[in-house]
């Protein structure tokens, strides 16, 4: 198969895959919500109490254990460095996945940030970690981290397999109340922010009326500092990215915030 028409299947996989996905998360969500809606939720969203809700303290310290096992030997004590994509490709095979790279940089193809195929969803022969290389390098590593967290804790889930894991530029908010989708996130925002780092930055007790003031202007400190850490200007990128990759940066920084204060991870 060339590689011209590798690509373009992989952009018909995907346009069937966001179409699928599109028309399930319709039957669910009451009301498909702005993006711009999305990250005021996402910034007053209790995030302790549904993390607590989805996974204990031993599976947050079991996923934690099976990213560092598997793929990230310093995970939670070094930032995750953010790679090329020949680097991704090298990484996927040695987790014994295939590893695509699909350009879509039309709006509804940047909707879309990557997916993961498990073995068995009867699509590909391997596991297959494709990603819309059209975004910004730093969300395409995002996006390859949280693959890689699908792909690392597939056996924690028995139903692993039964739908394709969709990265997509709204439903952050969904992941709260999916263990499958907040396992691969819980081992992003470990990835981004290490413990060191993290304590650094939130070190404070769980979320209480009267801390709230304090953990808001921690929290957007530091989606400040990991937009410069990872070269994000978004005051230069088009508004359709800038608000996709707001809600991501919010959502990961929350997240992060509740592993330490509520695990003290």
């Amino acid at each position: 198969m060339t590689v011209k028409k590798r690509i373009s299947r992989m952009v018909g996989l995907t346009k069937d895959i966001v179409s699928t996905a599109k028309t399930a998360s319709n039957e669910r969500e009451r009301a498909h919500p702005t993006r711009a809606d999305e990250i005021q939720r996402l910034w007053n969203r209790d995030y302790g109490h549904a993390l607590r809700g989805c996974l204990s303290r031993a599976e947050v310290r079991e996923i934690a254990a099976e990213g560092k096992r598997k793929a990230w030997p310093h995970l939670n004590d070094s930032p995750v460095r953010l790679g090329s994509n020949r680097e991704f490709a090298e990484r996927a095979s040695s987790l014994g996945a295939d590893f695509r790279i699909a350009r879509m940089p039309w709006k509804s193809g940047l909707a879309v940030f990557g997916f993961y195929l498990g073995k068995d969803s009867g699509l590909e022969k391997r596991p297959l970690i494709c990603l819309n290389g059209a975004h910004h390098p730093a969300a395409v590593a995002v996006a390859f981290l949280h693959e890689v967290g699908h792909h690392v804790t597939a056996d924690l889930f028995s139903t692993r397999n039964d739908l394709v894991q969709l990265s997509r530029q709204t439903g952050y908010e969904a992941h709260l109340c999916d263990p499958r989708e907040l396992s691969a996130d819980v081992l992003v925002s470990l990835g981004i922010y290490p413990h060191e780092m993290a304590v650094r930055l939130f070190d404070a007790p769980p979320a209480r009326k009267g801390a709230s003031c304090a953990e808001s202007l921690a929290g957007e400190n530091a989606v400040r500092g990991l937009a410069n850490r990872y070269g994000l200007d978004l005051s230069n990128l088009p508004k359709q990215q800038r608000v996709q990759y707001q809600a991501g940066l919010v959502y990961y920084t929350k997240l992060r915030q509740a592993l330490l204060a509520e695990y003290g991870l």
